[in-house]
Parts: structure tokens; C-alpha cells; sequence
């Protein structure tokens, strides 16, 4: 485990956990919200699913650091399958598996820093 990430686990619990919170609130108030974020080039909806579910896995670790990663994977996929399940009944939004699949490596790439 790096330096920089020992530091981070060094924090108090309540600060690792309000980080989290404040991820997973941002994560649904964009994944549930009624219209799209605005694209500013092709795809870019694939790096914002990617970048929220990086933060989330990651925020989760330094959170739940006694708990094993895989319980992790388990519950940020599972988050991610209720999003996208979510979106297909909100106007204007539809659910995507390419999407699901940015934020499943997302959560990958999270837990593989972490």
C-alpha cells in the first residue's frame, strides 16, 4: 500500500465516510436527475460514468477498509445496475450498457489504486 494512500486511511472515520457520502449523493443526484448533463465532445457521458464510479469504489475503500474488496465490486456494480435500471423509467434518460460498462471499469480501476 502507498504512502499517500496509508495517509488517507490515517484520517479519522467520520472523514473518510462524509467523503463517501458526498460522492454517492453526487453520484445519484447526476445519475437520477431529469435531463442528461450537457456533452462537450462525443462519448463524454461514458468518462462521467467512468470518473463517478472511480470516486465511489475508491471513497468505499478508504471508507470500508476492513471490508474485502470483492464486497465492494459487489455493491458499487450493484449500484450501478439500480442507476441504469432507474434511468429507463425517467424522461428524457434511457439505461445503457455501455454506460454500465464505463462505470463497472471504473470501479476497477478505483479498487486497483486503492
Amino acid at each position: 500500500m502507498s504512502q499517500r494512500f496509508q495517509r488517507l486511511i490515517d484520517l479519522p472515520f467520520w472523514l473518510r465516510t462524509a467523503l463517501l457520502s458526498v460522492v454517492a449523493v453526487s453520484l445519484l443526484f447526476g445519475g437520477l436527475r431529469s435531463q442528461p448533463l450537457a456533452q462537450s465532445f462525443a462519448q463524454a457521458d461514458k468518462v462521467h460514468h467512468y470518473v463517478s464510479f472511480f470516486a465511489l469504489a475508491l471513497s468505499c475503500r478508504l471508507a470500508f477498509i476492513q471490508i474485502k474488496p470483492h464486497w465492494i465490486v459487489i455493491g458499487c456494480v450493484f449500484a450501478d445496475l439500480l442507476i441504469e435500471y432507474a434511468q429507463a423509467f425517467i424522461p428524457l434518460r434511457t439505461a445503457s450498457f455501455h454506460d454500465a460498462q464505463a462505470n463497472t471499469c471504473g470501479v476497477a480501476t478505483g479498487l486497483l489504486i486503492a
